[in-house]
């Protein structure tokens, strides 16, 4: 059954969730994982690499646009999340009807009233379902 993760993060600006969601890619590389990031659009998508080409001053996170190439790192707006199954970091407003085929989603979780709005409403979707919640709360480690 799918994990599910809420990271909860003391900032308000999109640019920090986008941050913040570098550095879990950066991590889950680590460990060769294979990651979808799912946003709500191409726009958001296109900024998004932006953000993860300039991750670190030391180096950028390879990745690409969903079924561009065979990266193990893709950004997806698409109804369909590509071959796909590890790991899904989600950025979007609404929750993937494909979220259940990925072993852990990762839902992140900024102070702006109408993500904080959707993350309660994702909580309690996946809650609802029986899925494993797990949520690290970073606002107190400020």
């Amino acid at each position: 059954m799918t994990k599910v993760d809420f990271h909860i993060i003391p900032a308000l600006q999109a640019v920090d969730r986008f941050n913040y969601a570098a550095r879990l890619v950066i991590k889950a590389t680590k460990r060769q994982h294979r990651v979808l990031l799912a946003v709500d659009d191409e726009a958001q998508a296109k900024h998004l690499s932006e953000q993860l080409w300039a991750a670190t001053p030391e180096s950028f996170i390879p990745h690409s646009l969903l079924d561009d190439q065979d990266e193990a790192i893709q950004i997806g707006w698409q109804a369909h999340p590509g071959e796909h199954h590890d790991i899904l970091i989600n950025l979007g407003q609404a929750i993937p009807d494909y979220f259940s085929r990925f072993e852990r989603v990762f839902e992140v979780v900024s102070q702006d009233p109408d993500v904080l709005k959707q993350g309660r409403n994702h909580y309690r979707f996946y809650q609802d379902r029986g899925y494993p919640l797990d949520r690290h709360d970073l606002r107190d480690r400020v």
